[in-house]
Parts: structure tokens; sequence; C-alpha cells
């Protein structure tokens, strides 16, 4: 894992922050490559196969955000069958994901550091919450990351927008969150890894090695 110094300093000043908040998929676990293949092969399913950088919109969103994408893009379905879908596709990511999601390096490495500095740490994600409190158990930090209640079709930015302030920290790999929390006054961190290679990002960006080429960019946002 490479961080381009993001991490020391992260290190180095732990103790000057109050709260953590982090995003899940791409950041604590590496669930992405599974995600875009969930929805692929539901869409597939039904006679639309998605071709070129379709899952790119798609990232960090609702799912009920990201099958209304797909139909505007052509899959043949509506709203009302979104709830189906959806079910359809939490059925395979399960079965995709096996006996349980990657805790992911940087994952491994920040919540015991911020754990055993005392700071209260949580998880508000787009995701499914109940995927997301189980992987959380098995990594034995049940009692450490609090997942934030959301309503399923509701997206995470006004829970996010009510959490974050000055003094805490926040980890996200899409673009608007980051941008969100550095105008509620938080610490913005962005999280580079293989399927979000088109996001801009905070500066300095930590890197997840899921296995993927990717160039690192950043741009002038709030530095450490």
């Amino acid at each position: 894992m490479t961080t381009n110094g993001a991490l020391p300093q992260i290190l180095e000043r732990i103790k000057s922050f109050d709260k953590v908040i982090w995003d899940f998929d791409g950041v604590l676990s590496e669930t992405e490559v599974l995600h875009q293949e969930s929805y692929r092969r539901v869409a597939s399913d039904l006679g639309f196969v998605p071709t070129g950088d379709w899952y790119t919109p798609l990232i960090g969103n609702t799912a009920f955000n990201n099958w209304g994408t797909l139909i505007k893009c052509g899959l043949q379905a509506t709203t009302a069958d979104i709830p189906e879908l959806e079910a359809r596709r939490e059925q395979l990511f399960t079965s995709l994901a096996g006996a349980g999601l990657r805790f992911s390096n940087i994952g491994e490495i920040l919540v015991f550091a911020f754990d055993a500095a005392g700071i209260q740490q949580e998880v508000v994600s787009n995701g499914d919450l109940s995927l997301i409190a189980e992987s959380i158990g098995q990594w034995g930090y049940d009692g450490v990351l609090h997942v934030v209640e959301r309503q399923p079709d509701a997206d995470k930015l006004a829970l996010l927008e009510a959490r974050a302030r000055p003094g805490t920290i926040t980890f996200d790999d899409t673009d608007r969150y980051l941008r969100a929390a550095e105008q509620a006054g938080a610490h913005a961190v962005g999280v580079r890894h293989g399927h979000n290679s088109h996001c801009v990002l905070t500066d300095p960006a930590l890197n997840i090695d899921d296995g993927r080429d990717f160039p690192v960019r950043s741009n002038e946002c709030l530095q450490l």
C-alpha cells in the first residue's frame, strides 16, 4: 500500500481529531469490484449488457439512484421494479463476497490507531447497512465502528453534513462527499483505488492496493 506520505501525517496528528467518519465501500473494504459485477449480472439477466465506462457514475451513490441511472441508460425496468432488482443484486453481492468482506489495509491500520487514541469512529455509507454491520463484527470492531442508520432510498449526504465539523476527519473515495465534509469544516482525506481514477480527491490521498493500476491525482484542497 502506498500512501503519498498521508498515513504518517495522520498518525502524527491523530490526537488532534475528536471524531472519525468512514465511508465503507472502497475505503474500509475493497468492495467496488463486487458491486460492479453484481449490477452487471442482474442487468445482463434482463437483456441489458453494460458497455464502456458504465460503472463510474454509480460509484458512491445509493442503490435506488444507481438502478435509476441504469434504467435511463436502457435497462428495461421501471422505478417500481427497483426493490426487486436490488434484492436480487444484494443476494448476488452476498454470494460473491463469500465468507466475508476483506478489511482494507487502510482500515486495519487506522481503525486500530484511532481506537487506541480513544477517538469516536462512525461509518456513514450508502451501502447495505446490515452487511456492513455484519462485516464489522467479523473484523472484531463492532464495539468500535458505529454504523449510522440511513433510510434505504436516502443519500448519505445529509448524514455526513450533520456529523462533519472542525476536529472531524473523514475518509471517502467520492469527490462530492469529500467536498461536503470540507465545507462543514472537517479534514477530508480521499482514498484512491482502481475504480475511482476519475476522481480528483483530496490532497494528500491514501491509496488502496486493490491489484489495479491507477493514476494518482490530487487537487488543491485542504491539507492535513
